[in-house]
């Protein structure tokens, strides 16, 4: 599902067509900014592999959050940490 009124109007929309359920968000670090500066996030998950792309976009750019790890899984092709965001 695709929204174009902002990432509070995409949580909104997810959250009526989970009916209740839990919600995962995917994107890139200017969708993740936008939720983490909006305070949409509850936990986030980062899927770490040995891979240089040459550049992007930083995740947490100037922001002060404060994440509790919860999970680390390691597979041989990546390190995936989930982590609480505390308020």
């Amino acid at each position: 599902m695709f929204a174009e009124d902002g990432v509070e109007d995409a949580l909104e929309r997810a959250r009526d067509a989970a009916g209740g359920g839990g919600v995962t968000i995917m994107g890139g670090a200017d969708t993740g900014r936008q939720l983490l500066a909006a305070g949409l996030v509850d936990e986030l998950s980062l899927h770490v592999a040995p891979v240089l792309l040459g550049g992007g976009t930083r995740l947490f750019g100037d922001a002060q959050l404060t994440l509790e790890p919860v999970a680390t899984v390691q597979t041989p092709n990546a390190t995936h940490l989930r982590f609480r965001v505390a308020r």
